[in-house]
């Protein structure tokens, strides 16, 4: 067995592992960015400073005429340090880049780069003179159009001790940065997670009551986005499921109620039989003959909604003419009452044929004109109107009668539901309604009911004509 991982640590480690990513992914770029601004503002200070020194010699070659002394008097300071009754005496570079002056020959005149001095070999003379890339990247120095000498600005790759002390402050600033931005992460992935979690472990409690038997009146989420909504489908879902099985636990008891009758009349007349109070001649066992049709009609009617709603409800369709068979069946309904009302068949022209079950079809229109003929009186009328709608053939019928009440509509199909006495079921085996809707659904069509705004009721169904 897998050893399951609870969803607070896929999420918390996913949470850690991004944040730790996202934030060492900012900070190198940042630091990178600031190193490289870093480098270029040193190299823009050397070529300002190198430029502003080329001025000063320029003017110091252009006053003095010659370049002696330009390194003791442009280029260095003097210093002198009290020892006592001694002194130290010296010069410090003025300038903190380091600096190779040449003259118009190319010959070195004054420096403050010593490491470069000691790298360069002297020439002839015993004088050290510039190559030709010293020249081509040292800064002309132009006195009167004339050049009279050339600048050399090395390049510092050590750091100096503000520059250091400057990067170093960045670095922990960054890093500060890092470790709040990540402390601030956590603490938010953690109460998004508890947000979460909280609704999901109400879930699990409310499917674990549900799955034992007990269905909660109500799931307590309060989050207004999708775990919320998720929380009031399913908030909905069991509300469904309470009254399904209210439904089925009504219906258990209407079918017992409707199977007790005809069997206890069967037992009752056999007992009476089989004491001797009866004789068993046609006129007594004919009753018991009726109560088996009575069952078997029920048992008939209760395989075939289990059938339509299971999906596996054989129709037997063939193209039919629609108003043809509605006519045979309202002579056939308004024949079988001595006191009738009036029922009315009115068609449109050009109804084409339809392609439907005809015995199934006829026992659809069968029990809507008799619910029709139970609840209209003997001088009211009864019409079934057949029209074109769309791609479908619409067929209504509708009566005179007293009407359904609006807090019976919702429930009319159901099985054996009992609403109204007015419009309540007096006969048959209460799913008459429920089997009318499985088999215009089984066709590919709907069925509505409706009050007429007159009076009386409406059934309203469409089939298909492809």
């Amino acid at each position: 067995m897998k050893r399951r991982i609870p969803l607070a640590l896929k999420l918390g480690l996913a949470f850690v592992v991004l944040i730790l990513l996202s934030v060492t992914l900012v900070y190198i770029l940042t630091t990178q960015a600031i190193m490289r601004q870093f480098d270029e503002y040193r190299q823009e200070s050397r070529e300002k400073s190198a430029s502003e020194i080329a001025t000063l010699l320029a003017a110091y070659r252009a006053q003095e005429g010659q370049w002696i002394g330009v390194a003791e008097r442009v280029l260095y300071r003097p210093f002198i340090v009290p020892l006592g009754e001694q002194s130290i005496e010296g010069s410090v570079a003025i300038f903190q880049v380091p600096l190779v002056l040449f003259d118009h020959d190319g010959r070195v005149i004054a420096s403050t780069d010593l490491q470069w001095l000691n790298s360069r070999a002297r020439g002839e003379g015993g004088h050290l003179w510039a190559t030709e890339e010293d020249l081509v990247s040292g800064i002309p120095i132009i006195v009167e159009g004339q050049r009279e000498g050339t600048l050399l600005v090395r390049d510092v790759s050590d750091l100096s001790g503000s520059e250091k002390a400057f990067l170093s402050t960045v670095t922990r600033s960054a890093l500060l940065g890092g470790g709040i931005a990540i402390g601030v992460a956590l603490f938010l992935s953690v109460l998004l997670i508890a947000q979460i979690l909280s609704p999901l472990r109400v879930l699990s409690r409310a499917t674990e009551r549900i799955a034992q038997g007990d269905l909660p009146d109500r799931i307590g989420i309060k989050s207004r986005d999708e775990l919320g909504q998720l929380g009031a489908s399913f908030t909905h879902m069991v509300g469904s499921l309470r009254r399904s099985e209210t439904l089925r636990r009504t219906m258990t008891a209407d079918i017992a109620h409707e199977l007790r009758t005809p069997v206890t009349i069967i037992q009752g007349t056999l007992e009476a039989i089989l004491d001797g109070i009866y004789d068993p001649s046609a006129e007594t066992i004919a009753p018991i003959y009726e109560e088996t049709l009575h069952l078997g009609s029920l048992i008939d009617d209760l395989r075939d909604l289990a059938l339509a709603e299971a999906g596996e409800l054989r129709l037997a369709k063939e193209r039919t003419n629609i108003g043809e068979l509605v006519r045979q069946v309202t002579e056939t309904a308004g024949s079988s009452l001595e006191e009738s009302p009036t029922v009315r068949v009115e068609a449109e022209a050009g109804i084409p044929k339809v392609s439907l079950d005809p015995k199934r079809f006829r026992q659809v229109l069968a029990n809507l004109l008799s619910n029709a003929l139970i609840y209209t009186p003997a001088d009211g009328e009864i019409r079934v109107d057949i029209r074109l709608a769309d791609d479908a053939v619409e067929l209504s019928v509708s009566d005179t009668g007293p009407g359904i009440s609006e807090e019976d509509l919702p429930h009319l199909f159901e099985r054996f539901y009992r609403g109204d006495p007015a419009r309540g079921r007096t006969g048959g085996s209460g799913l008459g309604l429920a089997i009318v809707r499985q088999w215009v659904e089984a066709h590919g069509g709907t069925i509505r009911a409706e009050n007429r705004p007159e009076g009386g009721a409406r059934f309203v169904l469409q089939i298909p004509i492809s």
